[in-house]
């Protein structure tokens, strides 16, 4: 099965900063998740129907800041920043990767939940693409139900896309990994998310 969105990524410099600006947009505040210790961020989430949510990443001031945490303190205004595409075999996905020239990194991942228990999965980050984050990382949940099912309720995905000025090699990349996203022909490169929410029908989009 192809490759669909799992999550979208809502980077912020501040957390509740973030929370505040998509519950004043939408009217939906997220719900918070859990703390990212090796990458020294936490987050909050919110449902974006069956199996997809939204989730607010920053920087946690308690913990050390990783790569992501920096870029994100970084930020101006709360930015949609990378997506997640949800597949059934981490594994099978590096080797489909790999197959198709791309360098492919196999991490493990996970935060404890605010009910204690642990959440975890595995992620592969693909390389070598030169087309950024409109490309996802992909991600398969290990045991427990995904973060869709605990995130604030009252959005839905209505469309989701990327946008970029190298159209045509962005969906070749697309097809070699075997992921399902519409691309459209832009001036500048951005991922551009459509909602459907309490307050009508609002955009998120990258910076």
């Amino acid at each position: 099965m192809p490759a669909v969105c799992d999550h979208l990524l809502w980077g912020a410099a501040n957390l509740d900063a973030g929370i505040a600006a998509l519950a004043e947009r939408t009217g939906v505040r997220a719900t918070p998740g859990g703390r990212h210790p090796d990458l020294g961020t936490h987050n909050a989430i919110a449902t974006l129907g069956r199996k997809r949510f939204l989730e607010i990443i920053a920087p946690d001031p308690t913990l050390p800041p990783g790569a992501l945490a920096v870029r994100l303190a970084s930020m101006q205004t709360p930015a949609l920043i990378m997506w997640a595409a949800r597949t059934s075999s981490a594994a099978g996905t590096a080797a489909r990767a790999e197959a198709a020239g791309y360098p492919a990194a196999v991490i493990d991942g996970h935060r404890r939940r605010p009910d204690g228990a642990v959440l975890r999965w595995t992620n592969v980050f693909v390389t070598g693409h030169g087309a950024g984050t409109l490309v996802p990382f992909f991600i398969e949940w290990d045991g427990l139900s995904p973060p869709a099912d605990d995130g604030a309720d009252g959005l839905r995905l209505r469309s989701f896309r990327a946008e970029t000025p190298q159209a045509e090699a962005l969906r070749a990349v697309l097809n070699a990994l075997d992921v399902r996203l519409s691309v459209r022909q832009a001036p500048a490169s951005r991922l551009v998310a459509v909602l459907d929410t309490p307050r009508g029908r609002v955009e998120l989009a990258g910076s």
